[in-house]
């Protein structure tokens, strides 16, 4: 009889239950409509970023703040060319270009169109700045340029503040050299080759119509990109963006089959995350769902009873989601392709209960008594592998263990309550039924001797080979961008030498003047890293500024011209030479030009990234592209011998958070299987070695596995291996809750061996039964009737184990097939360590 304490009632009628977990899960679906209803004010956001999964990094201040000046992440850069030089060809590049531009206009705001006329300066600091092209100049030249200055359009109203043309020289010293203005719209050539210097024709450089053919070509002869820089009005991680900014490049795409696109910028990386986890979410559910249902109909052959085994899977997403979604505030896309997989355990439960139904009961319902302690022991251990995850200081990691953790707990409890209830066909326990015949099929698969020597010499050379485990907590785990679009964006970069960001260099000094002759010092170690190609480029004030030093003695040298070659111009001119007191006069007032003036300045907006306003000291940032191993190493060393010097290397430092983060679920892990075992053995004395075999098993075969295939463990192997863990507990918990050949051992057998002091007393039983033989008939019947029914409990959970084992592979193992690096490396774990824990099911059995 079952005991009051194990009813799920507690003074409470079982329907009454039943009842109440429907509210419940009613409350949970109004909770989901008010996150899924646009109109809703709670309405929620689905989350895009990867960086949205990891922990808030251990950074110094002043790396904060430079951080936080990167603003690239709503900014994207898109280049259109075509596929050849031929005038046809350019037509269509630039009304392709003409209408993407178009279709961006409602989500960004343009900002290529920028006129290079933000890039002058005012006529006080003018002065103090000279192009290097001009540095090398004789009066010969200077005087030159001056009558070229002034019989050029416009050359008499800068007459006064601007005599030698400065201005000119200075924006296109500015301009990078293979950019310039072509049809009101910029046109991008193929970078200037190293060391080119920007001769004095830079200052009348002419922006024409088109100029492809003039041998400045870019991939391709005579070809150049028509450049659109944008920054979205909303979020990089709107998914509203992301669809209509898919939809413009798609559509160019369409209608200017011939063009190349060139992108660059985190909204592309985050919708092709966003879709690849959509369609991950789909195909893999939708896979997992199909293989579940394909299994139970093979084994079951109840089509019409299939839907109501799918319950406590929907109940469980039910229950999850909207308590999730609140608890954080918003969902992650990615918990939603991991919560997929939960079709695959939550369904766990349905089977154990109808093999127990179909095959160790009488009528369906009565008998479940003792099914349900392995079924909460199953819980518990899954559970405790789910919530491990949420120890992990990965916000993305936590969202996912308890959105797995609360969608199996939904489920249970639907098992628990309602699928009890339901009847089961006639024909559903016969002993020739599909299932019945699985079962007994499943059961002759008993190891022998020499299978257990063979184990074990396998288990001992797994441990073996775990000598040779390494890790591998490379940053690449986390992105899911193709290559493709991977290279695109190199391109990009390379093309307009702009940094990513990712390294950087911090520079204090007490004074602006000294920041700038620190940073103008570090050129030359910069130029090294370069010519010995571990730097691709870099951006530093260096490049925009010369010392105040510098600009005090230019503006010395710009004043004595002033007064000496003007009046000798204005004479050839034929211009009065009062013209050149006026020129005087202005040329007096001009001053330096210093950092934070400079980046407050139209032209100078490309320096706001490059420093950081402090009242205590001048500090200037450098940022890097692409750096290889040796140079960041060159570049730690040298910050580390000067005080003034912070080289951030955000990759390095995202990588050993990973690394950190990895050696703490180790641990976690170590920590999960010591608990659990001694929860076991509190239960199972003797027999805690069935429950521990599958799981524990599973995992030294898994990482020998990965070992030999030299592959690095990275944290998400280790968090396949905690659902390894768990899935594999709950397999042992039922091999060690129902043993084979418990139906062959006489219940006297097993006293009389667990108990030999009283197998006197036994004999005595004997002797008693020989002397009435009537009631040992019935004690005969009623041991026949225990051995059978203990029999089929053992079939009943063999044939449950061996289909939960089958669902979690299509689960999770499908999840290796993802093309999200993380995704993939959880997947492989899994598909391992369930093949190996299912391969040792007979074994813990036997």
């Amino acid at each position: 009889m079952t005991s009051p304490s194990r009813e799920p009632r507690k003074g409470l009628d079982r329907a009454i239950w039943r009842w109440l977990w429907a509210a419940a899960l009613l409350l949970c679906a109004l909770l989901l409509a008010a996150k899924i209803v646009p109109q809703s004010p709670w309405h929620g956001a689905i989350d895009t970023r990867i960086t949205a999964m990891l922990p808030q990094q251990e950074r110094s201040p002043l790396a904060a703040r430079a951080e936080s000046l990167d603003d690239t992440a709503n900014r994207l850069v898109i280049l259109v060319g075509s596929r050849d030089a031929s005038a046809a060809a350019r037509k269509q590049r630039d009304a392709a270009a003409q209408s993407l531009r178009q279709a961006l206009a409602p989500i960004a705001r343009l900002d290529d169109g920028k006129s290079l006329e933000s890039l002058r300066l005012p006529a006080e600091v003018q002065p103090a700045l000279i192009a290097p092209s001009l540095a090398g100049l004789s009066d010969d030249d200077w005087q030159a340029r001056a009558l070229r200055q002034l019989f050029q359009p416009g050359g008499q109203r800068d007459l006064i503040r601007d005599p030698f043309g400065l201005a000119g020289a200075w924006q296109s010293w500015l301009t990078p050299a293979n950019l310039s203005l072509s049809g009101g719209q910029l046109l991008l050539h193929a970078p200037a080759s190293a060391g080119s210097d920007r001769d004095e024709q830079d200052s009348d450089k002419q922006h024409s119509d088109e100029q492809d053919s003039d041998g400045k070509g870019s991939n391709q002869p005579g070809n150049g990109y028509r450049l659109i820089s944008a920054t979205l009005s909303g979020s990089a991680y709107a998914m509203s963006d992301q669809q209509a900014l898919e939809q413009a490049v798609n559509g160019v795409k369409a209608d200017y089959p011939d063009i190349r696109l060139l992108r660059s910028g985190l909204v592309f990386h985050a919708s092709n995350g966003a879709q690849q986890a959509k369609q991950e979410m789909s195909t893999i559910g939708l896979g997992s769902l199909i293989g579940v249902l394909l299994l139970l109909w093979a084994v079951f052959r109840t089509p019409r009873r299939l839907p109501l085994l799918l319950v406590p899977v929907a109940t469980g997403v039910l229950f999850a989601l909207p308590l999730t979604w609140w608890a954080f505030g918003s969902l992650h896309v990615l918990t939603l392709a991991f919560g997929a997989s939960l079709i695959g355990i939550s369904i766990d439960y349905v089977l154990h209960l109808e093999c127990m139904r179909r095959l160790a009961t009488t009528n369906g319902r009565g008998g479940l008594a003792a099914l349900w302690p392995g079924l909460t022991l199953g819980l518990c251990s899954s559970l405790a592998a789910y919530l491990a995850i949420t120890l992990t200081p990965m916000p993305g990691l936590r969202q996912m263990g308890m959105f797995a953790a609360l969608g199996l707990i939904g489920a249970w409890l639907s098992v628990r309550l309602w699928l009890p209830q339901l009847p089961l066909p006639a024909q559903a326990t016969r002993e020739d039924s599909p299932a019945a015949r699985a079962a007994h099929w499943l059961a002759r698969a008993i190891p022998g001797k020499r299978s257990w020597q063979a184990l074990a010499l396998l288990l001992l050379a797994a441990l073996a080979s775990l000598y040779g485990l390494r890790s591998d907590d490379r940053l690449t785990q986390l992105n899911p961008s193709p290559a493709s679009l991977i290279n695109e964006q190199r391109e990009v970069q390379r093309l307009l030498a702009e940094p990513d960001g990712l390294r950087y260099l911090i520079v204090q000094a007490e004074t602006d003047a000294a920041l700038l002759t620190r940073l103008h010092a570090l050129e030359g170690t910069f130029q090294q890293l370069n010519a010995r190609q571990q730097l691709g480029h870099w951006a530093s004030l260096a490049q925009q500024l010369p010392t105040l030093e510098q600009q005090q003695a230019n503006l010395g040298a710009m004043r004595e011209r002033t007064r000496t070659l003007l009046p000798q111009v204005l004479s050839t001119a034929g211009l009065p030479p009062e013209l050149v007191t006026r020129a005087e006069q202005a040329i007096a007032d001009a001053h330096p030009l210093r950092p934070a003036d400079w980046v407050a300045l139209p032209a100078g907006e490309m320096g706001q990234r490059l420093w950081l306003d402090s009242r205590s000291a001048a500090i200037g940032i450098v940022r890097f592209g692409d750096v290889t191993a040796d140079g960041s190493a060159t570049l730690a060393r040298l910050a580390a011998d000067d005080d003034s010097l912070e080289y951030v290397d955000q990759v390095a430092r995202l990588s050993t958070t990973l690394g950190r983060i990895r050696s703490e679920m180790a641990w976690l892990v170590g920590g999960a299987v010591v608990l659990i075992s001694l929860l076991l053995a509190l239960r199972y004395r003797r027999s805690t070695w069935r429950a521990l075999l599958p799981p524990l098993g599973g995992l030294v075969l898994t990482l020998a596995a990965l070992t030999l295939a030299g592959v690095g463990l990275n944290l998400f192997h280790l968090l396949g291996l905690l659902l390894v863990l768990g899935i594999g507990l709950d397999a042992g918990i039922f091999c060690a809750e129902h043993p084979a050949h418990s139906a062959e051992k006489s219940s006297a057998g097993i006293f009389c061996a667990e108990h030999p002091a009283r197998s006197a007393e036994k004999s005595s039983a004997g002797i008693f039964c020989a002397e009435h033989p009537a009631r040992r008939s019935l004690s005969s019947t009623a041991s026949d009737a225990a051995q059978t029914s203990a029999s089929r409990a053992s079939q009943a959970s063999l044939l449950a184990i061996s289909l939960s084992c089958a669902s979690s592979l299509l689960a999770f193992g499908l999840l290796s097939f993802s093309q999200t690096p993380a995704l993939a490396a959880l997947g492989l774990a899994c598909l391992l360590g369930l093949s190996a824990t299912w391969c040792l099911v007979p074994f813990a059995r036997s």
